[in-house]
C-alpha cells in the first residue's frame, strides 16, 4: 500500500525569462526571443500557460457558426515556441522579492517553484460577469475555443428541440438567440449565427426562417464604435437587412434561464444568451498591484516605451494586462491583437538586449486598421486609412487572419474549410459532450486507495457503503468512515494536501464532489460554514492533540480511563419511544445521547439536533421507536486504556467526550474533556501545596 511519509517542498526550476501567458504577446515574445538569443539562452527560458496551446481568438465566431473546425484554430505551444520550455500549469503565486513563481501542474502533481531573472506578464485580461445579476449563470462566453464549441452545440440543441416543440411560446423561446455586446466580438459572433442559423432551416419541415430571432443589445447608439461612423451605419444596415434585431442604448440590467431583463423595464424571453462584454483585470496582476504596489490603472500596469515595469529593472509586460504608451500619440495601445503581436515581438527583442547589457527600444506601432466581419460575406475595413465595405472587406479581412494564423498546416486547412463552406452546407452535427458534473460516483475494493498522504486535496467525499480507514504516515488507523459519513473537507477548504491516506477496509462506493463546486457554496453560506468549521479544523491533529495535553494537570494523561470518567451514565433503551426519549431530554440537558440493548450494550448514538430533527419527518411520530432517529458515530474507548487515547479517538472524531464500554461492549462511564481540563480550585490548590 502506498503512503507518502513526508510532504517534500515544491521543486524549483531556474529560469532566465519566465513568460506568463499563452496568447498572442507571450507566444510572440517566446519567438522573438528564441530567433535572436540563440539555442543556449533559449534553453534557459520558459513559457508558461494554463492551456498547452495557443487560440486564435479572431476566429472563435466562425467556429461557433460551424465554418472553420475548432482544431483549426488553436496550435501547440510545443510547435510555436521552439527553443523555448513550454510548462503547462496554473500560477497560484507570485514573489517578486524572491523572484519565484509557484505552479499547479494538476490534480496529482506536487505544485513546484520556477525562479527567474526577468519575468514577463502577459496573462491578458479575464471575465467578469458579476455586475450583472444571473449573467455568470446563465450566459455563453465567447473567450475560448471550447465557448465556441458549447454555443455552436447549444444552438443546434435549441433548433432540435423547437423542430418538436408545440407550445408557441416556449417555441419561440426557443428561437430566440440574444447576443450581449456590439464590439468586434458580439458582432462578428451575431453574423455568424445569423449564417449558420439560416443555413439549417431548411433542414428541419417545422421552422422556417422568420421563426428565428437573433438580437444584438449594445449600450451605445451604434455599433462598433471605434470605428468610423459611416462604416458602423453601413454594418447595421446590412446586418438589419439579413434579419438581425439592434436594440441600442439599452443595457441587460439581469438575467434568467429563459429571460434577459434590459435596463428600460422591458424583458426580451430565450434559453440562449451569448455575453461578449465583461472584460476584468486578470486576478494575478490585481493581487500583485495589491501586494507590491505596482504602479497600475484599475489593475493594468503601467509600463514604458520598452515594456519595462515602472521601477523595475526584471518585471515586464505587455498586452491586454499592460498600459503601453502609444507612439506619437497620448494614451495607450488599444488591447488589439495586431498591437499584442508587435508587442511580443519587441519584447523579446529587448529581454535579449536587457540580459546582454545593451539599451532596449522603444515600442513604436500605430497600427495598421481595423476590419470587422459581419457575415455573408460581408464586412467593414479602415485599413492604412482606406475604407470599404462589402465582399471586398471580406475578403481583405480573410487575408489578413489567414496571414496571421501561426503555421503553415492551419492556414491550409482553414483555406479548406472556407472553400468547401462555399459549396456545401455547414456541419450541423449535435456534437454535445458530457460535461463535468457536479459529482460522480466512485468505486473500490479492499485495500484500494483512494488518496494518499501529502497528495493535493480537490474533492469532498461521501460514504454510500463500505468502510474506509484513515490512516497516518505509520499505517496505524486513527479514523474509521462509515456509510452516511463525509471526510476530505479538511485539506478542501484550507487548500492543502490530504493529511492521512484513505484506504477501503471492504467494498465501497462513495460519491465524490469537486471542490471546483464544494467551496463556493460553503463560501457563500453561513451555515454550510459553521457546519464545516466543526469538523475542518486547519492545523494537524497531532499539534491539535499536543495543545490539549499541555493544558491537562501534569501526569493526568498517561492515567487510567476508569480513574476519569463518570460513571452513571444517562442512556436511552432501544426500544424507547419517541415521546420516551423526549421526556428524558427534558429532565436531562445533555447534547448527545447514547442508545442501549436489553444488555446494557452500547448499539448507536444520537444528538439533540438529530432527534428533533428527526420528528419534523412525516414518517416518524411520538409513538416511533428512537432508532429511527438519525445516528451520529461517536468515540468509544475502554476503562483499562489511558486518557491519551481517549483523547486521540474525541479530536481524530472531532468530538469532545468518549463513550466508556467494557470488552463485552456494554456501557460503562462517558470522559469528557472538559472533565480533564483543571479547574481555577484546583489550580489554587495546586499553587498553594
Amino acid at each position: 500500500m502506498a503512503t507518502v511519509d513526508t510532504i517534500r517542498e515544491p521543486e524549483e526550476i531556474a529560469l532566465e525569462v519566465a513568460i506568463l501567458g499563452g496568447g498572442f504577446t507571450g507566444v510572440h515574445c517566446a519567438q522573438s526571443l528564441a530567433k535572436s538569443a540563440g539555442p543556449d539562452l533559449a534553453s534557459r527560458c520558459g513559457i508558461i500557460s494554463d492551456q498547452n496551446y495557443m487560440v486564435f481568438q479572431p476566429m472563435l465566431a466562425e467556429v461557433a457558426g460551424s465554418s472553420i473546425s475548432p482544431r483549426h484554430v488553436v496550435n501547440p505551444l510545443r510547435l510555436l515556441c521552439r527553443g523555448i520550455g513550454a510548462y503547462c500549469g496554473t500560477v497560484t503565486a507570485i514573489d517578486l522579492e524572491k523572484r519565484q513563481l509557484e505552479i499547479s501542474a494538476g490534480d496529482f502533481s506536487r505544485n513546484f517553484r520556477m525562479s527567474f531573472k526577468h519575468l514577463v506578464l502577459s496573462l491578458g485580461a479575464e471575465i467578469d460577469l458579476r455586475r450583472v445579476p444571473g449573467m455568470p449563470e446563465h450566459a455563453l462566453l465567447m473567450q475560448n475555443v471550447g465557448d465556441a464549441m458549447i454555443l455552436r452545440a447549444r444552438i443546434i440543441s435549441r433548433i432540435e428541440e423547437a423542430n418538436i416543440e408545440l407550445d408557441p411560446v416556449r417555441r419561440r423561446s426557443l428561437l430566440t438567440f440574444v447576443v450581449v455586446g456590439g464590439g468586434y466580438s458580439g458582432v462578428e459572433t451575431a453574423g455568424e449565427l445569423l449564417d449558420l442559423l439560416h443555413s439549417m432551416v431548411g433542414f428541419y419541415a417545422r421552422i422556417s426562417a422568420e421563426d428565428i430571432r437573433v438580437i444584438l443589445v449594445h449600450s451605445r447608439e451604434y455599433i462598433l464604435p471605434t470605428m468610423d461612423r459611416d462604416l458602423s451605419q453601413y454594418a447595421m444596415e446590412k446586418l438589419r437587412e439579413r434579419g438581425l434585431e439592434l436594440v441600442l442604448g439599452r443595457r441587460v440590467r439581469a438575467m434568467t434561464a429563459t429571460r434577459v431583463y434590459l435596463d428600460n423595464g422591458t424583458h426580451i424571453e430565450t434559453t440562449t444568451t451569448v455575453s461578449t462584454v465583461g472584460n476584468a483585470p486578470h486576478r494575478i496582476i490585481a493581487g500583485l498591484c495589491r501586494r507590491y504596489g505596482l504602479p497600475n490603472e484599475k489593475n493594468r500596469l503601467r509600463v514604458g516605451a520598452d515594456m519595462r515595469v515602472e521601477g523595475f529593472d526584471f518585471l515586464w509586460a505587455a498586452g491586454d494586462c499592460a498600459l503601453v504608451p502609444r507612439s506619437g500619440e497620448e494614451g495607450y495601445c488599444p488591447p488589439t491583437a495586431q498591437f499584442a503581436m508587435r508587442q511580443g515581438t519587441l519584447l523579446g527583442k529587448n529581454l535579449h538586449r536587457a540580459i546582454q547589457g545593451l539599451p532596449t527600444r522603444p515600442f513604436r506601432f500605430r497600427g495598421l486598421g481595423e476590419l470587422a466581419s459581419i457575415g455573408h460575406h460581408t464586412a467593414v475595413a479602415n485599413v492604412m486609412g482606406i475604407r470599404m465595405s462589402g465582399f471586398l472587406a471580406w475578403f481583405m479581412w480573410r487575408t489578413v487572419y489567414l496571414s496571421k494564423l501561426p503555421g503553415w498546416e492551419r492556414r491550409l486547412r482553414v483555406v479548406m474549410d472556407w472553400t468547401l463552406d462555399l459549396f456545401f452546407p455547414r456541419d450541423i452535427t449535435l456534437l454535445n459532450p458530457r460535461y463535468t458534473t457536479l459529482h460522480k460516483e466512485v468505486h473500490l475494493e479492499e485495500g484500494d486507495v483512494l488518496f494518499s498522504k501529502g497528495e493535493p486535496a480537490f474533492s469532498l467525499y461521501v460514504l454510500k457503503k463500505g468502510v474506509i480507514h484513515l490512516r497516518d504516515s505509520s499505517g496505524r488507523t486513527i479514523r474509521t468512515i462509515e456509510a452516511g459519513e463525509y471526510f476530505g473537507e479538511r485539506a478542501l477548504l484550507h487548500g492543502g494536501s490530504y493529511l492521512f491516506t484513505a484506504v477501503a477496509a471492504e467494498p465501497s462506493q462513495l460519491i465524490s464532489v469537486s471542490g471546483q463546486y464544494f467551496l463556493p457554496m460553503v463560501h457563500e453560506s453561513r451555515k454550510m460554514s459553521l457546519l464545516f468549521a466543526r469538523t475542518s479544523v486547519q492545523s494537524d491533529p497531532h499539534a491539535e492533540f499536543r495543545s490539549l495535553a499541555d493544558k491537562l494537570a501534569p501526569g493526568i494523561i498517561e492515567d487510567q480511563v476508569s480513574r476519569h470518567m463518570v460513571r452513571d451514565v444517562i442512556s436511552v433503551p432501544a426500544e424507547a419511544t419517541m415521546k420516551d426519549a423526549l421526556a428524558r431530554l427534558r429532565r436531562h440537558r445533555f447534547s448527545t445521547w447514547p442508545i442501549v440493548d436489553n444488555d446494557g450494550q452500547l448499539v448507536a448514538c444520537f444528538t439533540e439536533d438529530d432527534f428533533f430533527n428527526s420528528l419534523k419527518n412525516p414518517g416518524i411520530n411520538m409513538e416511533s421507536t428512537v432508532m429511527k432517529v438519525d445516528k451520529v458515530r461517536f468515540p468509544v474507548c475502554r476503562p483499562d486504556e489511558n486518557v491519551r487515547t481517549a483523547m486521540d479517538q474525541m479530536i481524530f472524531t472531532g468530538r469532545t467526550k468518549c463513550f466508556v464500554t467494557e470488552d463485552s461492549g456494554r456501557l460503562c462511564g462517558v470522559i469528557a474533556i472538559l472533565d480533564l481540563l483543571p479547574d481555577e480550585e484546583t489550580s489554587a490548590e495546586g499553587t498553594a501545596g
